[in-house]
């Protein structure tokens, strides 16, 4: 059976995508920021913002959380309905006026 990490320092997987997935396991498991608590769907909106806005912070779910929070313009809409609840709430409401 091959494995994914290459001998030597640090274990460094051989291939990138081995890297990701390790990254968005540490993410999912992290318990200590608002969307590492949240509802699988609430993780799942955001997963993507957190890759391509804070990947540099992944796994420290603490920074990524800031991170995301910091980016709210440029966050998908799933997403900053998320972080922002009382906004998406306000913005539906007058949606339907």
């Amino acid at each position: 059976m091959e494995t994914i990490f290459a001998e030597g320092a640090g274990m460094r997987p051989k291939h990138p995508i081995a890297g990701w997935v390790t990254a968005l396991a540490l993410f999912f498991s992290a318990e200590t920021s608002a969307i590492a608590q949240g509802t699988d769907q609430e993780r799942e909106a955001c997963t993507p913002d957190a890759f391509r806005l804070c990947g540099a912070y992944i796994p420290d779910a603490d920074r990524i959380t800031a991170c995301l929070r910091g980016n709210g313009p440029r966050l998908s809409r799933p997403c900053h309905d998320v972080l922002f609840p009382s906004q998406a709430e306000d913005s539906r409401r007058r949606s339907h006026l």
